[in-house]
């Protein structure tokens, strides 16, 4: 008990979050473990549980074993995709003019209107624009500090295309900050412009307040400032049609009816893979060292909606939680290893190391089931690092530092007699 109630367990306990601490912030860049740090940048457990097989079915999914069979994930019926491919503005307009036909709920269009085109181009698509019911069209929310969440103005499409437009912007929340491809995880639900009470909805959501009031209410009851996406899948497991097949009446175009239908890019024929609009999410078959990004645009919106209309949110843990976990298993293990190091010093490296690695392995287990079971998101980092580095870090204290600690509690009176590791049982 002893051990467990010890002074020299609380200091070391503290002393192990201090370095846990300073481990965690300090800005070391190295080339030594740059390629390292690259393959795992933007790495969470909890990703492994949306990683999916490769949509082209040619391409190895190396023999990964995934934890969601994406036969078993069910088929979003509200949202009907649309590839726009690279067509330009009169054969778009050809496309809003049939879709229209089928009359769909809401209409979102991911692709900006900027520059005249002539005639030709841009009066077809500014008349079926303007015919179109529930039009979302999207905006961009424009910031002259990339390294704040602060915004300072808005772009649109030419004002002949969005006069009968309602908009939302379709910034990406992403983890790199536009160098490079980007991993989508979370977005922005809604933004205020600089300094001003204005709130602006995001593309998916303001196209779910136009669809279904009720769960947009929800959402913004909510009050997030970002929302984790609930990955469903990728375009196949939405309805999905090619611009050929919009522009030939191919197939059956009645399920648009009172649905979603949302046009934008995704690849030269349908599920094309190429390096416009297009992220890495969690959904990418390889969680780190990824070679190829996996989700376009227009899909990962696709995706918040359908979380947003089916109220399937990831409840993540409060910070204080993870602090209170990360303060009881660092102290926990403080006094197991210094009662080792005191009476099986011999094995210490053997026993801390074993505990460690089953510690280790248990997190992990526990990060992947809440997320898979209950779409809990739970934060374990630092967890997981006082717990890897505890073993060593006591090993120091008990070995160098808790001499020199218990010579100035003496000196001052904090203590009265060396109180663990000369004490007998």
């Amino acid at each position: 008990m002893k051990y467990l109630f010890g002074l020299n367990t609380l200091l070391c306990t503290g002393y192990i979050g201090l370095f846990v601490f300073v481990f965690t912030h300090l800005p070391i860049e190295t080339d030594l473990f740059d390629p390292i740090a690259k393959a795992f940048e933007d790495f969470e457990m909890s990703d492994v549980v949306f990683s999916q097989p490769p949509v082209d079915e040619n391409l190895s999914s190396d023999e990964v074993d995934y934890l969601r069979d994406p036969s078993q994930i069910a088929r979003d019926t509200d949202v009907v995709l649309v590839n726009i491919q690279f067509k330009n503005r009169a054969e778009i307009a050809q496309m809003l003019d049939i879709i229209n036909k089928y009359e769909p709920k809401v209409v979102g269009i991911d692709a900006f209107f900027r520059k005249e085109k002539g005639p030709a181009q841009d009066f077809p698509l500014a008349m079926a624009l303007s015919q179109t019911k529930n039009l979302v069209l999207v905006n961009e929310l424009v910031t002259t500090d990339e390294t704040k969440d602060v915004f300072d103005s808005l772009q649109f499409s030419n004002p002949m295309f969005n006069e009968t437009a309602n908009n939302g912007f379709a910034n990406v929340l992403s983890s790199a900050k536009g160098q490079g491809f980007r991993t989508v995880k979370e977005f922005y639900p809604f933004q205020y412009l600089g300094n001003t009470d204005s709130l602006y909805p995001n593309f998916s959501t303001k196209i779910v307040e136009l669809a279904k009031p009720e769960a947009f209410e929800f959402l913004k009851a909510r009050g997030h400032f970002t929302e984790t996406i609930n990955w469903t899948g990728n375009y196949r497991k939405f309805t999905a049609f090619d611009a050929h097949q919009i522009l030939g009446e191919i197939g059956d175009l009645s399920v648009m009816k009172d649905k979603i239908v949302l046009m934008g890019y995704i690849g030269q024929q349908l599920g094309d893979r190429d390096l416009v609009d297009i992220f890495y999410t969690p959904q990418n078959p390889r969680v780190a060292g990824r070679a190829y990004p996996d989700t376009y645009g227009v899909v990962v919106h696709a995706n918040i909606i359908s979380m947003i209309m089916d109220k399937k949110y990831i409840h993540q843990t409060p910070e204080w939680m993870t602090m209170l976990l990360l303060v009881v298993i660092t102290y926990l293990n403080v006094a197991l290893f210094l009662f080792i190091a005191d009476k099986r010093k011999m094995y210490f490296d053997l026993i801390t190391k074993t505990i460690q690695l089953v510690e280790i392995a248990l997190f992990m287990g526990v990060i992947v089931m809440l997320m898979l079971k209950f779409q809990i998101k739970i934060h374990l980092t630092f967890v997981l690092v006082a717990v890897a580095l505890s073993g060593d870090l006591t090993e120091l204290y008990a070995g160098s530092l808790r001499p020199i600690t218990e010579k100035y509690l003496l000196k001052f009176g904090i203590i009265k007699v060396k109180s663990e590791n000369n004490s007998d049982d």
